[in-house]
């Protein structure tokens, strides 16, 4: 039996195809890259939302006097004697932020300069400062305690700067 098919209807068809072809290769290609897009910006993604706080960072000669608001920073100024350097940031939501990180302090200066101790970093009581959200307060708790350092930031919550 001879098919009756036209030329032009054989093209159609085939162009009809291929059209749905590339639709349905465009989902895939557009799903997958928003997938990898949001596996890479998973931790950032929290810290760009636009009621998650920062945080004043002293951090570096240039930030010293007025700070930088940040999110997610690598160090951070605690206080005019404790900082925090190579945090891994677990949590930064709108109430609170969690680091674990090294710590040096004025009060461990023969120990913990060329060994920093590792501890973990709270940020809380997040309030506005000049139309800026920015959290206020730290805690922080080193790993295994604070053995014999006798320091004012390892006692409790204590405020930050926030300008």
């Amino acid at each position: 039996m001879k098919r009756s098919t036209s030329t032009p209807r054989r093209h159609k068809t085939a162009l009809g195809a291929a059209l749905a072809c590339v639709a349905v290769l465009g989902t895939v290609a557009t799903a997958t890259g928003a997938q990898a897009a949001t596996a890479s910006e998973h931790t950032a993604s929290v810290a760009r939302t636009s009621g998650t706080p920062y945080v004043m960072n002293h951090m570096g000669e240039e930030h010293a006097d007025k700070g930088k608001a940040e999110r997610s920073p690598k160090a951070l100024v605690l206080s005019e004697f404790t900082s925090a350097g190579n945090l891994d940031w677990k949590e930064w939501g709108t109430k609170k932020a969690v680091a674990t990180g090294e710590i040096t302090g004025m009060w461990c200066l023969e120990t913990c300069q060329d060994k920093p101790l590792k501890g973990t970093l709270t940020l809380s009581d997040p309030k506005t400062v000049n139309g800026k959200k920015v959290f206020s307060s730290f805690t922080l708790k080193l790993a295994g305690g604070n053995g014999a350092y006798d320091s004012e930031d390892l006692q409790g919550k204590h405020p930050l700067a926030t300008t």
